[in-house]
């Protein structure tokens, strides 16, 4: 009787164990997963947002230059609110605010913009950080 009852105490508590254990598996693996599929989002996406703010620099000409302008905005206004840094924001505010320059003036001065634009290419590229 004695075996019988150290034996169903014994098989209780390897249960209560294993489902406790699974539980705590559980839990952390699904924190960890969200955690690792959360930063593959943010890279992802700051990858398409960086891509799509150099290409909207790069496509920049004195036609429809206002509109180009537009859609910079946008991608500049999008990557600041995913990404927290704050040189780069202050960086992309920088930009916008010498791109206004030239959009005040009647004559867009192409040596100018086009360095404006490199700048702005290189330092994204250096914080690409993938």
């Amino acid at each position: 009787m004695l075996n019988v009852t150290l034996l169903s105490s014994v098989a209780k508590s390897a249960f209560v164990g294993a489902v406790a254990t699974k539980l705590v598996d559980t839990f952390v693996s699904t924190k960890i997963n969200t955690k690792i599929e959360q930063n593959k989002w943010a890279r992802t996406t700051k990858l398409e947002l960086f891509s799509k703010l150099i290409e909207d620099i790069l496509l920049l000409d004195s036609e429809d230059f206002n509109i180009q302008i537009k859609e910079i905005k946008r991608s500049c206004a999008k990557i600041i609110l995913l990404v927290n840094d704050k040189k780069l924001e202050l960086k992309i505010e920088d930009y916008l605010n010498r791109l206004n320059r030239f959009v005040q003036n009647d004559k867009v001065e192409r040596n100018g913009l086009s360095l404006l634009n490199k700048d702005m290419i290189s330092y994204l590229k250096m914080n690409i950080r993938l």
